[in-house]
């Protein structure tokens, strides 16, 4: 029964993490890729620049206004350079949280399947099960045992439903409130 019990969290948890792989990954790349000082260097000079322009007439000095432009287009370049290159990194590691779960929880079913292959969970009489029985014992062959394999996929079909109804919920519940417009009366517009 503890081990029905820990199958069943491991599954809830493993079906809500991807949901939220974003947020780690934003968390994780705060602190691994920050904005160097070079960058920030870069940002503060262009705030220098443009309140510079601002205090140079565009007709009576075009020049210098011009000049003052295309430094700052230069360093806006830079600055959107650096921030691709950050967010490319982002990219990645985001990508790496994803496979991670995925990956972590195929490994941690895999064990949990292959160290609990040879007991049922739970035993019940042979006819209930009668043309399925092999099936739900998987993988220990017991008649009217339930295996492992079984109660995993009947948790991740239960908890997927579970999920699909509740988000189901949530979006009638948002689309309910953006529909809704209180009515408007008409205003008498003269004719003349």
């Amino acid at each position: 029964m503890i081990l029905m019990t820990f199958i069943l969290i491991v599954v809830i948890i493993f079906a809500i993490l991807p949901k939220y792989s974003k947020r780690i990954s934003v968390t994780i790349s705060r602190y691994v890729y920050k904005i160097t000082d070079n960058e920030l260097s870069i940002r503060t000079e262009i705030k220098d620049l443009k309140s510079e322009q601002d205090t140079i007439s565009m007709t009576e000095e075009f020049a210098k206004h011009a000049k003052l432009q295309r430094r700052i287009d230069k360093l806006s370049a830079e600055v959107k350079r650096l921030a691709a290159v950050r967010n490319s990194k982002i990219t990645v590691v985001n990508i790496g949280v994803k496979a991670g779960i995925y990956v972590s929880q195929a490994i941690l079913m895999l064990v949990i399947v292959l160290t609990n292959r040879t007991e049922p969970l739970l035993l019940f009489p042979e006819n209930w099960f009668y043309p399925f029985h092999n099936i739900v014992a998987l993988p220990t062959g017991v008649p009217g045992g339930l295996g492992v394999v079984c109660w995993i996929m009947a948790c991740r079909t239960a908890v997927n439903r579970f999920i699909s109804l509740w988000s189901v919920g949530q979006s009638s519940e948002e689309i309910k409130t953006q529909l809704f417009v209180p009515e408007r009366k008409l205003e008498e517009i003269p004719l003349d």
